[in-house]
């Protein structure tokens, strides 16, 4: 069975709600008042993120036939990455983000490997517990790409991203993090019309500073 990717974030984003709300259910008052008056234990925080990257099916993996490549699909060239990132706490509820990753893409069926980079920068929306956060965000990227197929091929194409995540305190300074991130970004003609973008399911660690 081929993976489905815009399933697989439906399914990821109610996992992180539903275990994010559990977490919510307050020992204390609720942390809805003016948070803006409220510091963040930590003004600034660093990630380290393993992640399971998966293509939209589209161009190159829907239309496979048309480019000399009939059967590819999203799961044929999912793959593993990894990034970093840097977190500004704004205020408690309000975080900025900066983030350098990357990932593969693989298939020896068509001789396929792709190898992208990124660079993100995310504002994020989120409510802070004693024992975890919640969180959504939104942002823009940039997504530099080789291919190689028949030849060698690159591309360098902007990208939005939105992304849902859970972050668990361990210990004052620590954290664990699940996260689930949707990208997309402009079509890359000489790659079969592939967004460079996809769904990325990450777990990770964090530090505050």
């Amino acid at each position: 069975m081929k993976a489905n990717p815009k399933i697989g974030f439906l399914l990821v984003a109610i996992l992180l709600l539903a275990v994010g709300d559990l977490w919510a259910q307050p020992a204390y008052e609720s942390r809805f008042e003016p948070e803006e008056t409220t510091p963040p234990p930590h003004r600034f925080s660093v990630s380290g993120k393993i992640s399971y990257h998966t293509f939209w099916k589209q161009g190159l993996l829907e239309n496979g036939e048309d480019f000399g490549r009939p059967g590819l699909g999203v799961g044929d060239l999912a793959g593993v990455g990894g990034e970093v990132e840097f977190d500004y706490h704004f205020r408690s509820f309000m975080v900025f983000s900066g983030t350098f990753g990357g990932y593969q893409g693989k298939t020896d069926q068509y001789k396929t490997d792709i190898l992208t980079g990124y660079v993100l920068a995310t504002a994020k929306l989120q409510k802070v517990n004693r024992f975890a956060d919640y969180y959504v965000g939104a942002g823009l990227g940039a997504y530099f790409s080789r291919m190689k197929a028949d030849g060698t091929t690159y591309a360098l194409k902007p990208g939005l991203h939105f992304l849902i995540g859970i972050r668990v305190h361990v210990t004052p300074k620590w954290s664990i993090l699940l996260e689930d991130r949707m990208a997309f970004t402009f079509r890359v003609e000489e790659f079969g019309d592939l967004d460079l973008g996809g769904n990325f399911v990450m777990l990770g660690g964090s530090r505050g500073f």
